[in-house]
């Protein structure tokens, strides 16, 4: 199951529930717990427990709840940066008498260990190159993390294993491998003639949505990294070092200091 931001959500039924927002994981264990969600039924984030998720189809998560059980949904408020995730749910308008207010909060099992997983989680590797978190895969029904789904700063996608994960931050998700493990696990595709394919600018540091190098990170910084070596991101597929190819091209994304600027998130709705 791919679990992407900003995917499209539906309740039982298919009514529209919203689009995720973030995710939370049990970092110890591995294991993606709840999903965040924006939805038109409420002004705040809905929080939702993975036991509530049927899946993913068609570019959609999907749920078991109806549109009106998900109003009743615990509130995630992401803005409370000073608090860790369990500070940051309020399950005041959950259906719940209030001396069983704790054995509800406890069930829902946001923990010390959940960390909070969204757009602006960098993904880096051992030497500091970077790129951004896109999604979470994970195995069912265990719900356990198989990949992660990360974009480099002039935009090609990729999927890295579950295997190179080091530690699980809020800000960044640190990996085991370099930069040069990730080139030799995905070699740059190239033409007939030997040259590089031509990927619109992704080798010569490119910009989200066509935007020049100089209009993201600045004429100074640019030429800064001017020179610095690339990170090169398969296109979609899991295998890590030594395992073997999936037969689909990989794209080479210039990494590095740029990964360290601004990204850009879509706004909200």
């Amino acid at each position: 199951m791919q679990i992407d931001f900003d995917m499209p959500v539906v309740a039982d039924g298919g009514l529209d529930a919203g689009v995720l927002d973030r995710v939370l994981v049990d970092r110890e264990r591995g294991v993606l717990t709840h999903v965040v969600l924006r939805s038109p039924l409420a002004s705040e984030e809905l929080l939702v427990s993975m036991d509530l998720v049927q899946g993913t189809a068609e570019g959609r998560l999907r749920l078991r709840s109806g549109r009106d059980e998900l109003i009743a949904l615990p509130r995630y408020y992401e803005g409370r940066t000073t608090a860790q995730p369990a500070g940051r749910v309020d399950t005041s308008l959950v259906p719940q008498p209030p001396e069983r207010r704790q054995e509800l909060e406890d069930a829902l099992g946001v923990t010390d260990d959940t960390v909070e997983l969204g757009p602006e989680t960098r993904v880096m590797t051992v030497d500091e190159a970077e790129v951004q978190l896109m999604g979470i895969g994970a195995n069912d029904p265990g719900n356990d993390i198989s990949r992660l789904h990360v974009r480099g700063p002039a935009g090609a996608e990729a999927y890295f294993p579950a295997s190179w994960i080091d530690v699980m931050r809020e800000d960044v998700v640190a990996l085991t491998v370099t930069r040069d493990d990730v080139l030799r696990a995905h070699p740059s595709p190239r033409l007939p003639d030997g040259k590089l394919t031509d990927l619109e600018g992704l080798s010569g540091m490119g910009g989200l949505d066509g935007d020049t190098p100089e209009e993201v990170f600045g004429e100074d910084f640019v030429d800064e990294l001017r020179g610095k070596g690339g990170m090169v991101l398969n296109v979609p597929g899991t295998r890590g070092p030594g395992e073997p190819a999936d037969g689909r091209a990989a794209e080479p994304v210039d990494a590095g200091a740029a990964g360290s600027a601004e990204r850009r998130r879509p706004p909200r709705a």
